[in-house]
């Protein structure tokens, strides 16, 4: 009998550790909807993968647990274990999210961000790229929905000669830009990218001539002063 209520005692332990409130309904639906909320702000503010990925895995979970209980009234692992990652899911995407919004607003970068704005637009301007790189990064780091710091980050990558980072970040910047406040100008510094590369692809080709490699060279340089990084640095998402 000791053996047995130890044995019992440790798969309740058990269970707490692994799932809270494992019966409950309406808490497992707040938590439920809780995610759900965090993943549709996601969606709503452009950062899609995140969103989608996220509904993905709470919808999973939710409809894996609800078929274990009320379908094959299953009980131990094979319902704790979709409940808990559904628990985990949610509880998760709600901390990123609340981290995510302070430290946009009251982190000490988030209250500086106009003027390391303007930093990286000197330094950009000054041809100090790597200095101009690292402040757009840690302004997209403590905010990803700065449209403006995803384009001039995208703008500073083309002048590394990065085409790849710098289209993903335009993409970035697109994607969150809700309002269109960018849109012309990401779009603008888009065909000026494609325009480079097929020129560099150009420059590089055996048959290349060398007024054909020159005219590639003005074209990848001509960029210096980018009117994509003067836009306004109060910009925010």
């Amino acid at each position: 009998r000791t053996a047995n209520a130890r044995v019992w005692r440790a798969s309740v332990a058990g269970r707490s550790l692994f799932c809270v409130f494992p019966d409950a309904f309406l808490p497992n639906l707040a938590l439920f909807v809780l995610g759900q909320a965090a993943a549709w702000f996601y969606l709503r503010t452009g950062r899609f993968w995140v969103g989608a990925i996220s509904t993905a895995s709470l919808w999973l979970f939710a409809d894996w647990a609800v078929v274990a209980r009320f379908v094959f009234a299953a009980e131990g692992a094979d319902y704790l274990l979709p409940l808990g990652g559904m628990q985990v899911v949610a509880i998760g995407l709600a901390v990123v999210l609340a981290v995510a919004l302070w430290r946009r607003r009251w982190s000490k970068t988030g209250k500086a961000r106009d003027v390391r704005f303007g930093e990286g637009l000197r330094a950009y301007l000054r041809e100090e790229l790597p200095l101009a790189q690292r402040l757009f990064r840690s302004l997209v780091s403590c905010n990803p929905w700065d449209a403006a710091a995803w384009l001039a980050l995208g703008n500073v990558e083309r002048r590394l000669q990065r085409p790849r980072k710098a289209a993903a970040c335009y993409r970035r910047a697109l994607g969150v830009d809700r309002a269109g406040d960018y849109v012309h100008l990401v779009h603008q510094q888009q065909r000026l990218l494609g325009q480079q590369s097929k020129a560099r692809a150009v420059a590089a080709s055996p048959g290349a001539s060398v007024l054909d490699s020159q005219r590639s060279r003005i074209s990848t340089d001509a960029d210096a002063d980018s009117p994509g990084l003067t836009t306004n640095s109060a910009g925010r998402q």
